[in-house]
């Protein structure tokens, strides 16, 4: 990603204020530095959606199977300030059985590998701009991550602006044992309360209300409570 390249998505973003123009900006670009897809990606929780060109029955299956719970490029997001290069073919090697089903259907429909460029999008959100390829690795250069960071953050700032339709959105599912715990909790019960009714440990209700509050991108029970709620999961 040389610094010419870099200018010219800038320049090209900058001007534009329809969706379509932007996605074709995008696909466009992906074509010319050698990838296959593109993914704009904000990260707000349960409020986190995308708009990307990977094939419709991919997207469908990553939405039904909650990938966003598992995805390692969006976990190594939370996590980087600037842009970095991942291969699904690496990350395979010593992933658990669940994150290696999902790294295998991706390959399956030719996402192997690509480079992703995190920025902060506010209140703890992340917008993450992601080139992917089919080909088992890429050969990027990240010598210029501050103008990589500024390209990510314009077309954060573009999507915002024409209120982009996601083509995929963040469904949050609990198992029933979380929706059950955060149930009860919701109606005032303690945990030692939750652990009589189903006749299971504290500790046990403990882990699902931690692993329910964790799912929902909640900062304690009562909004966590709240969120599962609004999606008609309790």
């Amino acid at each position: 990603m040389k610094s010419k390249r870099l200018n010219g998505l800038i320049e090209a973003v900058s001007v534009t204020t329809a969706e379509t123009d932007l996605q074709n900006i995008l696909k466009k670009t992906a074509r010319s530095w050698g990838f296959d897809h593109f993914v704009y990606l904000l990260l707000a929780g349960t409020r986190s959606y995308a708009v990307s060109s990977y094939p419709k029955e991919w997207q469908d299956l990553y939405l039904r199977r909650s990938y966003f719970q598992i995805d390692p490029v969006i976990k190594h997001a939370r996590t980087k300030s600037r842009l970095y290069t991942w291969s699904l073919p690496e990350l395979e090697k010593n992933a658990s059985r669940p994150k290696a089903q999902f790294l295998h259907e991706a390959m399956s429909f030719g996402i192997t590998s690509g480079v992703s460029i995190p920025v902060p999008a506010g209140y703890g959100k992340i917008a993450l701009l992601t080139f992917a390829s089919g080909q088992p690795a890429v050969d990027v250069d990240t010598s210029d991550p501050v103008r990589a960071s500024a390209a990510a953050a314009l077309v954060h700032a573009q999507f915002a602006f024409v209120r982009a339709t996601p083509t995929m959105t963040a469904i949050p599912k609990l198992t029933p044992r979380q929706a059950l715990c955060l149930k009860w909790s919701s109606e005032g019960k303690t945990m030692d309360e939750i652990a009589e009714i189903l006749d299971i440990s504290t500790l046990s209700v403990r882990f699902h209300l931690d692993e329910a509050r964790t799912r929902l991108d909640a900062v304690n029970l009562i909004q966590a409570s709240t969120i599962a709620a609004k999606h008609n999961l309790l």
